[in-house]
């Protein structure tokens, strides 16, 4: 089980009068800790190795290791942390028994940070079940880092296949998405398409399209005054309970409950 110990969120400014800029001093790290960079940049140096992280990265520190940060730029940063324990998942995830930390640039950055957004929520109301919820995202948190280090290993080209296919989704999310146009777009066939998909990302092509569009759905039922047909019909959901089926799917909540407990803000 994942025992949460702290998860915010991080706003950060230099002020511009000051000498000093934003900085982490050297210390050993009493917990496990995740991070994801929503905006800004910086410097992560861990066991004397330097990372250099910006928007879309997500890091992984371990427990007991040394650790600074500093931002040199003084430019404002943003990010999600949150500082945890495990307690037996070692076999479950590798990740958190191999004592060493783990970077990588999120190829689903928007569906990442709508998790880690609904792990703060769930971390502030302190209800009976987040503990549940916390370790829940969490470990899908961690799942999901691993999964993208490993895609590394993909050959160059695939993986600039693969971005080129999520990127022809974001701006098409709203249409009907189709095997044959995806393959007709990067002059592939559908069963190669389908292969470097999964092998990159760990998801579907459609798995992918729906969570590009619940992650939109999340900010307009959150940000707007539209309700849950008209959302449902601009995201190209041809009813609104297949729309309703794949948020709770995505999301662990029906739109309805969500609206309930729209995201807030937290600065």
């Amino acid at each position: 089980m994942i025992k949460p110990i702290a998860i915010y969120f991080e706003h950060c400014e230099t002020d511009p009068q000051s000498q000093q800029v934003w900085r982490v001093p050297e210390a050993l790290t009493t917990n496990h800790i995740l991070l994801l960079m929503t905006r800004g940049s910086l410097e992560y140096t861990i066991m004397n190795r330097t990372c250099f992280l910006s928007k879309g990265d997500m890091l992984f520190v371990p427990q007991g290791v040394i650790r600074h940060a500093v931002n040199p730029s003084r430019e404002p940063h943003e990010m999600y942390v949150a500082h945890f324990q495990n307690e037996g998942l070692e076999d479950e995830t590798p990740l958190l028994s191999e004592g060493t930390f783990h970077m990588a640039r999120l190829t689903n950055f928007d569906y990442i940070r709508h998790r880690f957004s609904l792990l703060t929520q769930h971390w502030i109301r302190k209800s009976t079940h987040t503990r549940a919820f916390c370790h829940s995202i969490l470990l899908e948190l961690l799942a999901t880092l691993a999964e993208e280090a490993d895609r590394m290993s993909i050959p160059g080209k695939a993986y600039g296949i693969v971005v080129q296919l999520q990127e022809y989704i974001l701006q098409h999310y709203r249409g009907t998405l189709t095997m044959d146009e995806l393959s007709r777009y990067v002059g592939k066939t559908p069963n190669y398409v389908s292969a470097i998909f999964k092998q990159a990302t760990g998801q579907t092509v459609m798995e992918y399209a729906h969570q590009v569009r619940i992650s939109v759905a999340c900010d307009l039922l959150a940000g707007s005054q539209m309700s849950i047909g008209e959302i449902s019909d601009f995201l190209g959901y041809c009813e609104q309970s297949y729309f309703n089926k794949v948020f709770k799917k995505v999301t662990g909540l029906s739109p309805s409950i969500y609206v309930k407990e729209k995201v807030k803000i937290w600065l």
